[in-house]
């Protein structure tokens, strides 16, 4: 964390529908497998825009790799520029973990995590945030211009307070089981207590000034604030907070556990 002050089916013969032909998939590299719901699903270009002379067949399963939301829609890739709205899906797996029965939902997700938040921020005696519909856009953007595991603050389009986080949907379906993020809830508790923990943190090592930045960030979170999600990262995104010296104190601390509240997973409903 960088501190600064802050188809529809159609009879026409120009329609092909594709059915579960995993082999004919481009460029899709990935464990991720998504099922067609019972309905003839509409593909979309990376612009949004409809493709109007393919579609997928109903109860269908298909690879997927990137996975973006926009608009408060999220999409999965099934190839190179071919995107299919979750909405459209019965639901998201690893096909190397069948046994995990939960699709994770960035915008529920953002619900709890937003809650959780502000229930630390009482704890602390720092002001409560609200979300918008303009900051999870933004946090979702920059969920998706993560690449790997290497986070990035320096691609920032906005002047924002930001917590990155190497964990998406990919981590969540191949472990979330085994982590405890079986649920939208329990997702939102993971990451605000990875980032409060700050025991990853992969800029900073322990005993150095801002090693405990992600939880600075978490008290001290300006409002709006979002949380995103792609397919490889989790960001939060937020204005800056106004208390630059309570964000400090806690930023620069340097040794074993600043002198701040955390919250139990029961502190929301």
């Amino acid at each position: 964390m960088k501190i600064k002050k802050m188809a529809v089916l159609i009879a026409s013969l120009t329609m092909t529908i594709v059915g579960a032909m995993f082999i004919s998939q481009k460029n899709v590299d990935a464990a991720k497998v998504t099922s067609v719901n019972d309905s003839v699903a509409t593909l979309y270009k990376l612009d949004g825009s409809k493709i109007t002379n393919r579609a997928l067949g109903p109860n269908s399963n298909w690879l997927v790799g990137r996975i973006f939301t926009h608009n408060g829609e999220t999409f999965y890739q099934v190839a190179t520029n071919e995107y299919l709205k979750s909405n459209d899906t019965t639901k998201l797996f690893d096909n190397t973990n069948t046994s995990l029965n939960y699709t994770p939902n960035i915008q529920k997700i953002n619900d709890y995590f937003i809650k959780y938040l502000n229930a630390l921020h009482v704890a602390n005696g720092t002001p409560t945030v609200t979300t918008t519909a303009d900051m999870f856009e933004y946090a979702n953007h920059r969920a998706y211009q993560q690449v790997g595991n290497t986070m990035d603050h320096s691609t920032r389009p906005g002047d924002t307070e930001e917590n990155l986080y190497g964990l998406g949907y990919d981590y969540i379906l191949k472990y979330g089981q085994y982590e405890k993020m079986t649920s939208d809830k329990e997702v939102a508790y993971y990451l605000l207590k990875g980032w409060y923990d700050d025991n990853g943190n992969a800029m900073y090592s322990a005993g150095q000034v801002g090693h405990f930045g992600h939880r600075a960030a978490l008290i001290y979170t300006g409002s709006p604030a979002a949380l995103g999600m792609s397919d490889n990262s989790t960001s939060l995104s937020a204005e800056w907070t106004t208390d630059y010296e309570g964000f400090e104190s806690i930023y620069q601390y340097t040794g074993s556990n600043p002198d701040t509240k955390f919250v139990s997973e029961d502190a929301v409903q």
